[in-house]
Order: C-alpha cells, then structure tokens, then sequence
C-alpha cells in the first residue's frame, strides 16, 4: 500500500507543480503583456502631447499672425490720413493700444499725435494724459500725475507716437482718455478718445 500510496501522492505532486508552473508562466506572460499595452499607451500619450503641442504652436502662430495683420492695417490706415489732402481736423488722436497689463489697474498704452494731409509748419509743445473714469458712482478725472504718466514733448510734422504705462486707482474703470496739449504760440487744444471695452483692449 504504501507503494501505492508513494505512487499517488507523487503523480499528485507532479499534478501540482505542472499546474504551478503553468500558473506562472500565465502570470509571466499577463506581466509582459501589462508591460507592453503600458508602453504602448506611454507612446500614445507622448504622440498626443506632441500633436497638441504642435497644434498650439500653429494657433499661438496664427493668432500672432492674426495681430500683426490687424497692426499693418491700422498704419495703413494711419498713413492714409496722413498723405490725405488738407480736410478734416488739423490734429487727430488715434488709438493703437490701451491694454492692461499683469498688474492690477496698470495698463501700457501706444497712441498717435496725427496732423493729417500736407499742412505746412511743424507742431510743438508739450502733452499731457489724463482719464475720465468710473469710481463707485462717480466720475472723477485723473490727472498725470496721478497715472504716473510724465508729460510728452512734442516736435512733429506728421505724426508722433506717445506711449507708455499709466495706473488707474484700484476699483476705477476708465471711460474717457483725453489728451491736453499746449503748443508753442500759446495754443491750446484737447483730443480725447473713448476708453476700450474687455472685448476691444
């Protein structure tokens, strides 16, 4: 019996470490096959990346290009009004950018001093910025110096770019930029433009 018994229990281990074996290398086989749908979704993930990063590339492009066409159009425009006949206002203000910067209430502005057509003498003086705004519910006027904005001395004949940053107090939304000029001789004038919405910054 106990050769028998032996027999068995043999045959049974034999059954066992078979069956173990084949567990394993199933266990094996399901580790390498998580190991490669792991680097193949590592792959698709990479090539995604790179698509959209590439994608972001070509809008970040193309609205830069969309700008710069928007730019080129104002100058044409600006030059226009500048070889324009005598007709019209002797100085005109036009507007190229008030937008707002990182900082709070602090906005970069690029505007131009236009005396349109071919009128003879140069103009010079000195300009000074101030803003109509909003505060609470009131409107207030801000001066230079509170803007932080020195003045500009001017000597043009055509045109002359002013630019700069100016700082509106906390809580203020700006409605109006005007810019008051005194011209050699005694002149005196005020340009002004409306102040941009969000959308038109």
């Amino acid at each position: 019996m106990s050769l028998v018994a032996n027999a068995v229990l043999l045959a049974v281990l034999a059954y066992l470490g078979l069956h173990y074996q084949q567990q394993q290398e199933r266990a094996e086989q399901a580790l390498a096959q998580t190991e490669r749908s792991r680097q193949e979704l590592l792959t698709l993930k990479l090539e995604l990346q790179a698509l959209l990063s590439a994608e972001s590339s070509q809008l970040a492009q193309l609205e830069q290009q969309a700008r710069q066409l928007a730019e080129q159009a104002q100058q044409l425009a600006l030059y226009r009004q500048v070889l324009a006949p005598d007709q019209g206002p002797e100085l005109m203000l036009v507007q190229e950018a008030i937008v707002a910067q990182e900082q709070a209430e602090l906005f970069g502005f690029r505007l131009v001093l236009l005396q349109p057509g071919d009128r003879a003498g140069r103009i010079r003086g000195q300009a000074r910025l101030q803003v109509r705004a909003l505060s609470g519910d009131q409107t207030v006027t801000l001066d230079a110096e509170q803007l932080g904005v020195a003045p500009f001395s001017l000597d043009f004949r055509h045109f002359q770019m002013l630019s700069g940053t100016l700082r509106l107090p906390p809580g203020a939304r700006g409605q109006r930029l005007e810019l008051l000029l005194e011209l050699s001789g005694g002149g005196r004038r005020t340009l002004s433009l409306n102040w941009p919405g969000p959308d038109n910054t």
